[in-house]
């Protein structure tokens, strides 16, 4: 799932030479980046594109929870993995078939303005093995002139309003008119959040969305119920009215996030979506030719009007993608997948909208390199040992990640200082043992070396405990 306003208009404008985005008022000095997780093996998939903020008071709050959320994803799908791999082995081992499947994370997200008011939206979709993944969502609105980070959905209303029963009757209204895709007892269960509904702006649109099962079967996907601003006048509280009614929802085309302007002219043929090879392919950093024989060069392949097999330099030999590309006047269209299956970028679409990222290689940084390697630990040993191996090896985000949130509070500017990569190239930490001192406490002995040998031992004592809710451990001490 990012550059906003001036700052992206430079750089865009050098990228495509028309294209711009759409989001705070000229002059803001809010950026929205857009940065990427990634990781592919054999049994494991990851790839989170995630907001990076900038430019308001709130930010460095909102990149911490967003942060916090990568760190729980890739630590769970992570430990999934681990069973996979352990399944796969014993296939292998007693001479079955075995299995293709992959433990998996995807997430993209979008963002829009109202005014000043920021709303973010990150979709995810998580696969630990079984039948099916789940999709969900998570959004966060804040204010960034005020720096007011709208945490419940109350706090965008005037508390002595009657909104509760409002924005009730109007849920009530819109789940009748489609009964059939609800159970029976959707409206009780909507009634039951006592307005404590997840949310996100969308332009002059609040948007209410329910988790899947909450409403409907799994097949009928995450619930989601948009009512205008006009329809909330007098309801939402002022600054909140004023800022959203005038705001523009997303459109179809969105480039890093955001709706891009101008929009793209796409269509849709055989139920796929078709979209202009060229403004994409540029929009994405490439250099597009046209030779009269071959089509239209991209990416070390090309690009034939009336043929559906593509390729490029990242692919092993030609893709069929089932539709062909198609000339329309001077632009050729593809089917949208060319860019994921052919080209490798990250490019979606969803059925509501095409989502094109671009994510820029120098904002990338060692945290995102090194958290893929995080595996959440099930006990206090597994934790500890997964602590005192990632200061072993420098390994900065693995021991952030294994901390309590008041240890990540209290250490995370002195990591990023360290650009996340711990210790000194020498002295180095050789080994180290652990010793268990009492209920999940534990004293890790050291060992420390130059390149002319020994250099002596450290003892660094280390409490873990379960976290609230979870089956996972961390780290709530750490005492050198």
């Amino acid at each position: 799932m990012k550059k906003l306003i001036s700052l992206v208009l430079a750089i865009l404008l050098c990228f495509t030479g028309f294209t711009t985005l759409e989001g705070a008022a000229s002059g803001s000095t809010v950026k929205v980046e857009a940065r990427k997780i990634d990781r592919q093996e054999d049994s494991l998939d990851i790839k989170i594109i995630y907001p990076f903020l900038e430019g308001f008071k709130a930010a460095s709050q909102l990149n911490d929870i967003i942060q916090k959320r990568n760190i729980s994803a890739i630590g769970a799908i992570k430990e999934a993995q681990t069973f996979i791999d352990d399944l796969k082995a014993t296939q292998k081992a007693d001479g079955e078939q075995v299995t293709t499947m992959k433990a998996a994370v995807e997430s993209y997200f979008d963002y829009n303005f109202s005014g000043n008011i920021l709303s973010i939206l990150i979709n995810s979709y998580d696969y630990y093995g079984g039948a099916h993944g789940s999709s969900y969502m998570d959004s966060y609105s804040v204010n960034t002139k005020t720096n007011e980070i709208y945490n419940s959905f109350n706090s965008l209303f005037n508390s002595g309003s009657n909104y509760k029963k409002a924005v009730l009757d109007k849920l009530n209204r819109l789940i009748d008119k489609n009964k059939d895709l609800y159970f029976e007892d959707a409206k009780k269960s909507v009634a039951a959040k006592n307005s404590n509904y997840k949310f996100y702006i969308d332009g002059n649109k609040l948007v209410i969305y329910f988790d899947l099962y909450e409403l409907r079967p799994y097949a009928g996907g995450i619930p989601v119920f948009e009512i205008n601003a006009g329809e909330l006048k007098g309801l939402l509280k002022n600054d909140v009215y004023s800022q959203m009614i005038a705001a523009k929802p997303l459109e179809k085309v969105r480039f890093n996030g955001t709706s891009l302007s101008p929009q793209l002219k796409t269509y849709e043929q055989e139920y796929v979506l078709m979209v202009p090879l060229q403004d994409i392919a540029k929009l994405l950093g490439y250099k597009v030719t046209w030779d009269a024989k071959k089509g239209w060069g991209v990416g070390g392949g090309f690009v034939k009007n009336k043929e559906s097999s593509f390729y490029s330099s990242k692919t092993n030999g030609s893709v069929n993608l089932g539709l062909a590309a198609k000339a329309v006047g001077n632009t050729m269209y593809v089917p949208q997948s060319y860019f994921s299956m052919v080209l490798k970028e990250d490019v979606y679409y969803y059925g509501d909208a095409l989502r094109i990222y671009r994510i820029n290689p120098a904002n990338q940084n060692t945290f995102e390199k090194q958290i893929v390697e995080l595996v959440s630990p099930k006990t206090s040993q597994e934790a500890v040992n997964m602590y005192a191996a990632a200061v072993k090896e420098r390994k900065g985000a693995i021991q952030y990640a294994l901390y309590s949130d008041a240890l990540k509070a209290a250490r995370k500017a002195d990591l990023e200082d360290l650009n996340w990569v711990t210790g000194v190239s020498s002295p180095w930490v050789s080994g180290y043992e652990i010793k268990n001192t009492g209920k999940d406490s534990y004293a890790i002995t050291f060992h420390w070396a130059t390149s002319t040998g020994k250099a002596g031992d450290s003892v660094t004592s280390v409490k873990a405990e379960k976290i609230s809710g979870q089956d996972y451990w961390q780290i709530t001490e750490v005492k050198e």
